[in-house]
């Protein structure tokens, strides 16, 4: 019994021993891990300036888009420009058909020409000679105007049976009631010699003469019309009529971009409109042409916000924008919020937040110590230091997350 009793003690001693001395060489093993330098990245604190921003996406737009519609329907004659071609302001972009508009110039041209005359001969002696005259204007005119009713009924009849027209017959009733007016004022005319004194026949005369030049001053500006000019010096963006083709008042012709600037239009929320100003400068990135970051110009800021999206719109123009650009292209602008001038900054990285406060690892000799510091603004880059480094000192950017204070570590040559 006592034999057996002692073998149970020496057992339980021999398991003792191999448990203490097994804890041992863990514990052992542990200081040794913990002793190991950590392998870390590090940047030094700079004096400096920091920007802190907010970003918006937005589209490039040229500075100025123009829709060139006709000022009167007509069929089109000529094309003189194709898109991507650079026209100047004034230029003939297309011209329409003038047959009709050069006949009704040169009616307004022949009723001047005869209220000059009738004029003439009202201011003169020989008014015998000017009732001739009239009494012949009014034959003339009538025979034009049976003509142009005769002329009518032709067209009227053709069209109707699909052989001819609207646009011959439209033509038709417009000369006819041409000839109706010059008509109706050669009749005037002579009933206002008849029945009037000489003063006052001379005095119709002179405003039948006004009349007749507004008339040609219409039909004058109506011909200049059919030859449809660029309204700004620019690039064709796009244009849809051809040759043969009806254009209408109502589509526009040709569209035409002042490429010289290009702009982008933001839509602010309340937070961004009372930190920005006419005038402050912008970072603007568009992918499509370049990876770099181009820059803006803040030229105008609406001075309130719009009634359905609530935001404020925000105008900026590009500051020497590449030949590159176009129109439509996608751009991100950055807009400076705040900022920080000759102040101590770090890298973002190099931040680590615990239960709200704020620390980084300093590196000093072969040491990490962890120091606790105040920040201020920051950005997607770096971040502000008011309190708590200097100029010079070391922080880990990269391997603090193994760090504790006081570890031994190695700077990587990266």
């Amino acid at each position: 019994m006592k034999r057996n009793l002692s073998l149970a003690v020496l057992i339980v001693l021999s398991i003792s021993l191999s448990i203490g001395c097994s804890s041992q060489k863990e514990v052992e093993t542990a200081d040794v891990i913990m002793d190991q330098p950590i392998t870390v990245e590090v940047e030094q604190v700079t004096i400096g300036n920091i920007e802190n921003y907010i970003s918006y996406s937005s589209k490039v737009k040229p500075v100025q888009e123009i829709m060139v519609l006709p000022k009167v329907p007509g069929k089109v004659e000529k094309i003189n420009f194709d898109l991507g071609d650079r026209v100047k302001k004034g230029q003939v972009l297309f011209e329409l058909d003038k047959t009709d508009a050069l006949l009704q110039l040169n009616q307004a041209a022949a009723a001047v020409e005869m209220a000059e005359l009738n004029l003439k001969i009202m201011s003169g002696t020989a008014h015998e000679q000017q009732m001739l005259q009239l009494k012949s204007a009014v034959a003339s005119a009538e025979i034009n105007y049976n003509d142009a009713k005769t002329n009518v009924d032709t067209i009227k009849t053709l069209y109707e049976a699909g052989a001819e027209t609207k646009f011959n017959y439209d033509r038709a009733l417009s000369q006819l009631e041409l000839a109706r007016q010059q008509y109706e004022t050669a009749k005037a005319n002579l009933e206002l010699i008849e029945q009037k004194s000489h003063a006052e026949s001379v005095e119709t005369a002179q405003a039948q003469l006004n009349q007749a030049k507004v008339s040609y001053d219409i039909a004058k500006n109506a011909v200049d019309n059919m030859s449809v000019k660029s309204p700004i010096s620019g690039v064709v963006s796009a244009m849809n009529i051809k040759v043969g083709e009806y254009v209408s008042t109502a589509s526009p012709s040709f569209i035409i971009i002042d490429d010289s600037s290009y702009i982008v239009e933001v839509d602010v929320n309340e937070d961004v409109i009372g930190k920005i100003h006419v005038g402050d400068k912008v970072n603007v990135s568009i992918g499509a042409i370049s990876e770099g970051t181009l820059s803006g110009t803040i030229t105008a800021t609406a001075p309130s916000a719009d009634i359905s999206k609530q935001t404020f719109l925000v105008k900026i123009t590009l500051d020497n924008p590449p030949d590159a650009i176009k129109g439509g292209m996608f751009a991100q602008i950055q807009f400076i919020v705040d900022r920080a001038e000759n102040c101590t900054s770090v890298p973002l990285t190099s931040v680590i937040e615990e239960e709200g406060k704020k620390y980084v690892f300093v590196v000093d000799g072969d040491k990490a110590r962890k120091k606790e510091v105040v920040t201020g603004i920051f950005n997607d880059k770096e971040i502000q230091i008011i309190d708590g480094l200097t100029e010079g000192e070391k922080v880990v950017v990269k391997g603090h997350d193994f760090l504790k204070d006081e570890s031994t570590v190695v700077i990587s040559a990266n």
